[in-house]
């Protein structure tokens, strides 16, 4: 028997899982962090893909929905050790921020202690006691899986847990309230401000094949809930310029990044309320993968831009 709480179900390919338990029956929940921000729908997908080698019986994304891959009563490749998945029921959370200690959202928080109060119970585990019938995938390979945030919570997650098999209920946090960016690219002037984007090659600040050389972005509402935006640029065979906060006019009197005529080739964007997620298109080029961090020393995750390539696009949401 499966959880109830499911909402979507995507299943995984056949190849992925064991069918049946080999005999054994199942001991403990077992948690995982999906090392990205994920839909249910996204994480499904991977676990349809011939070759993948891997599955977990549920996902949890960041609006608390849950999905189902494989039904419990099969073997899910999921913690590194056959004997543990054996015996395990496995859930994958989508995080919300990428790097640092692997946040999740309150509300895939909330969904999770959830899941977990509903299998233990079905499958009659007992009262959740950590490291015995709750389990994580760190415990079985050499990965930071779960990230430091949920491993921080793992106590408050038992407790919770065993409340709602005792017949108590815990509290469904409101959802976030959604934090809106406006932004600006100058190019030969300053173009059209655009707010937010789809995540799609639409709605973005620039025009492709020519280079950006101004930037300015701020917050949209009530500072006490959207924050401010604080941002960098680089400029070509240049370096990193002052920092600029929404819109105010920095030390120089401006009230955008760069100089005005000068190719931009990086930017680097913080929030002071939620995380920015941002990525920027280069000339003659495509779109370069979203990154959330904030540091000159990380090419990687710490800010937009391939150094020596011009910037001709820019996309920015905060999740």
């Amino acid at each position: 028997m499966n959880s109830k709480l499911v909402n979507v179900e995507v299943p995984a390919y056949t190849g992925n899982y064991t069918k049946g338990r080999s005999g054994r029956k199942i001991e403990t929940i077992t948690i995982h962090h999906m090392a990205g921000i994920l839909s249910v729908e996204d994480c499904g997908k991977v676990f349809q893909k011939a070759g993948r080698n891997g599955s977990s019986h549920y996902g949890i994304d960041s609006d608390g929905r849950i999905g189902q891959y494989v039904n419990e009563e099969d073997t899910a490749w999921t913690n590194s050790n056959w004997d543990s998945n054996c015996k395990s029921v496995t859930i994958e959370v989508s995080n919300n921020e990428i790097g640092g200690s692997w946040t999740i959202s309150d509300q895939a928080l909330n969904s999770l202690i959830k899941l977990i109060a509903d299998i233990a119970q079905r499958n009659n585990l007992g009262t959740i006691v950590k490291e015995k019938n709750l389990t994580w995938h760190r415990k079985f390979s050499s990965t930071i899986c779960p990230g430091e945030y949920l491993l921080s919570k793992i106590d408050y997650i038992v407790e919770q847990a065993n409340l709602i098999n005792q017949g108590e209920s815990i509290p469904t946090p409101e959802p976030s309230k959604k934090i809106d960016v406006k932004y600006q690219a100058y190019v030969n002037g300053w173009l059209e401000d655009v707010i937010n984007c789809n995540n799609t090659a639409d709605g973005y600040a620039g025009i492709y094949g020519k280079a950006m050389t101004g930037f300015r972005a701020n917050t949209v509402g009530d500072e006490s809930v959207a924050g401010k935006l604080i941002y960098k640029v680089h400029t070509l065979n240049g370096v990193w310029h002052d920092e600029v906060t929404d819109r105010e006019k920095d030390k120089n009197g401006d009230d955008y990044a760069g100089i005005l005529g000068k190719t931009i080739d990086g930017v680097m964007i913080k929030a002071t309320k939620g995380t920015v997620k941002y990525r920027v298109h280069v000339v003659n080029g495509s779109w370069l993968p979203w990154v959330n961090g904030y540091d000159v020393n990380d090419s990687v995750n710490g800010y937009a831009g391939n150094l020596g390539s011009a910037v001709d696009g820019i996309q920015i949401q905060i999740v």
